[in-house]
């Protein structure tokens, strides 16, 4: 009979942990049960693998960010370089769960499969959906197949590259998905069926330094852009010291001119921005921007505005230079950034 795999499960609070006060309400408080308790729920675990389990943080995942996730990298590092844990599961809020994965895929590097899970439904909630998704990311964790696959998410019977995982609704079961990329498994009954590619983001690791210590995280601002604002987005944080802005622009990186020439503006002073998107399929290259021209600012290539500012948080904490971090983007997308200099 072969050796059942040893998987740790690290719970974080999130939907997956709340208690509502009824199997119907939509009111319900995160974080209340221990991961300890969340698998008692899971019928025949104990046939897939040996399974321990223990809870970092008690919250909604709205209340997490850099810090926290950077807790949490430092412990899956512990953990992966145990001999007698074989994979490891991370049980999050939605909210926040696709920089979660992202942030952790680019702090991360372990061979062994690290695989979060979530759920959109509260643990009292009529079919609950995290039982289901827990046993997936625990079967996923526990096959062999999966290792050097970098970070993985398991929803709703789909297996996902962490680092393009997207939530696309606030509500419906089936919000999660990967963009631009697609699914590369399926989980069914006790089966999982792998048909893509393994899942690694192209810098997994690349600030893996980070894991040594705390670090010092610098503060990103997001601008989200709407009909006739103008350059108002830009005023108030033209009046702070933060180093790096990211601009969530119109279509495939358009802005107002007004707006445009502040941002280029503050780019020759020496604040690095990226022009992201607010549509929910994200492809901004530079010719496509409305500083065509690069004008100082980075393209997102396809990463959304949240993602870009995980990204740009730590490029800017590791002392990137702009030209470097525009390369690290093209290097994720694969999309051209062009020149990230100032004006021709």
């Amino acid at each position: 009979m072969a050796r059942r795999p040893n998987i740790h499960v690290i719970g974080t609070g999130g939907t997956i942990a709340g208690v509502g006060s009824s199997a119907t309400s939509t009111t319900y408080t995160p974080g209340k049960i221990d991961a300890s308790d969340l698998l008692l729920a899971v019928e025949g675990l104990d046939r897939i693998a040996r399974v321990s389990a223990e809870t970092l943080f008690s919250t909604g995942s709205e209340d997490l960010g850099p810090r926290e996730w950077l807790v949490l990298a430092q412990r899956v590092r512990t953990l992966a370089g145990r001999p007698d844990v074989d994979g490891i599961v991370v049980t999050h809020g939605t909210d926040t769960l696709e920089e979660a994965a992202f942030f952790l895929d680019l702090i991360s590097r372990t061979d062994k499969p690290v695989v979060m899970t979530a759920a959109m439904r509260a643990s009292t909630a009529l079919s609950a959906d995290g039982p289901a998704n827990i046993h997936q990311a625990v079967l996923a964790a526990a096959d062999g197949r999966l290792k050097n696959s970098g970070v993985l998410v398991a929803m709703n019977g789909l297996l996902l590259p962490g680092w393009q995982v997207v939530k696309t609704s606030s509500v419906a079961v089936e919000s999660f998905r990967a963009y631009p990329g697609g699914p590369i498994g399926r989980i069914v009954g006790e089966r999982v069926t792998v048909f893509g590619a393994g899942g690694r983001a192209p810098p997994t690791g690349v600030f893996e330094r980070f894991q040594e210590g705390p670090g010092d995280l610098v503060e990103v601002g997001v601008v989200y852009l709407h009909g006739g604002c103008g350059d108002t987005p830009l005023r108030l944080w033209n009046q702070t010291q933060v180093r790096g802005l990211v601009i969530a622009a119109f279509g495939a990186g358009t802005m107002p001119a007004q707006l445009a020439e502040a941002a280029r503006k503050m780019a020759r002073e020496g604040r690095v921005i990226v022009v992201s998107s607010r549509v929910g399929e994200v492809a901004v290259q530079t010719e496509t921007m409305t500083l065509h021209d690069g004008g100082g600012l980075l393209a997102c290539g396809v990463l959304n505005p949240a993602k870009s500012a995980i990204l740009l948080s730590l490029a800017l904490a590791d002392r990137m230079s702009a030209e470097n971090i525009g390369r690290l983007l093209v290097q994720i997308g694969g999309i051209a950034n062009g020149s990230t200099g100032g004006d021709d």
